[in-house]
């Protein structure tokens, strides 16, 4: 198996300095929102049980935001991901190649 020859440039030097972690943010907001929620959760059970629409209560609403929001970072963390590039092997897949 051959692979495409990859010019020097800045992005393809022979030894990265570090490699980029897309996933930092992800977790770091994913995190906080969950702990936020978990502290409402535990410490103001009456607040988050407050309804607001009908039988809907303020923690549900809470958990629908947290899930919206886990889901928009994700798909950043993805579209990232993409755009980083290990430079590593990559697979026939991803070359092309069927």
């Amino acid at each position: 198996m051959t692979y495409p020859h990859v010019p020097n440039s800045p992005h393809h030097s022979p030894h990265p300095s570090r490699p980029r972690r897309p996933g930092l943010s992800f977790a770091v907001v994913n995190t906080t929102a969950f702990a936020a929620h978990l502290l409402l959760v535990c410490s103001a059970p009456d607040f988050m049980a407050a309804p607001v629409e009908g039988g809907t209560g303020i923690g549900m609403l809470a958990l629908l935001l947290q899930a919206v929001l886990l889901v928009w970072t994700a798909a950043r963390y993805d579209r990232r991901a993409d755009q980083s590039g290990t430079g590593g092997p990559r697979t026939a897949h991803e070359l092309g190649e069927y």
